[in-house]
């Protein structure tokens, strides 16, 4: 069978499901699209999904090399269903306080946390590892998901 990419919503391997998702927020020209892994359960407010980016770099002496980086993406509540956005971009940085307390207001004890920059609520612009951006996300998500149960 054939399918158009626009015709596939996700997949499951193993225990992983990987969706389809629209990069914003980036210096690309026209849609970019890639299958992520959602790190949050099908049911959350908020979603957060992982991506092996390529990396090509150009070499000063002529040639390029390539890596491959694992870079994070939120999905808003509220947002087109496509749509998700790097940790970095400025949609949340600088100034992830005031941005992401202002995303989650209607749950005021944790937008309280955020704003506060309380240990575990909180991440810098360019001091720390792309993983512990996660965990912080991971965490608000999860009181998010949970404020007024």
């Amino acid at each position: 069978m054939r399918f158009s990419l626009m015709d596939v919503k996700g997949y499951q391997f193993r225990n992983d499901y990987y969706a389809l998702k629209e990069v914003r927020g980036g210096i690309h020209l026209g849609k970019e699209y890639s299958f992520m892994k959602r790190l949050t359960k099908e049911d959350s407010r908020i979603h957060l999904y992982e991506n092996t980016d390529k990396v090509t770099t150009s070499n000063p002496y002529g040639g390029s090399y390539t890596t491959y980086e694992t870079q994070y993406y939120l999905q808003m509540p509220n947002e087109q269903e496509d749509a998700v956005w790097p940790l970095s971009s400025n949609k949340f940085v600088p100034n992830f306080d005031e941005k992401m307390s202002k995303l989650v207001a209607d749950c005021p004890s944790l937008a309280t946390k955020i704003a506060n920059k309380e240990t575990g609520y909180f991440y810098a612009q360019v001091s720390m590892f792309k993983e512990k951006r996660a965990n912080v996300l991971m965490q608000i998500i999860d009181e998010y998901n949970n404020c007024g149960r």
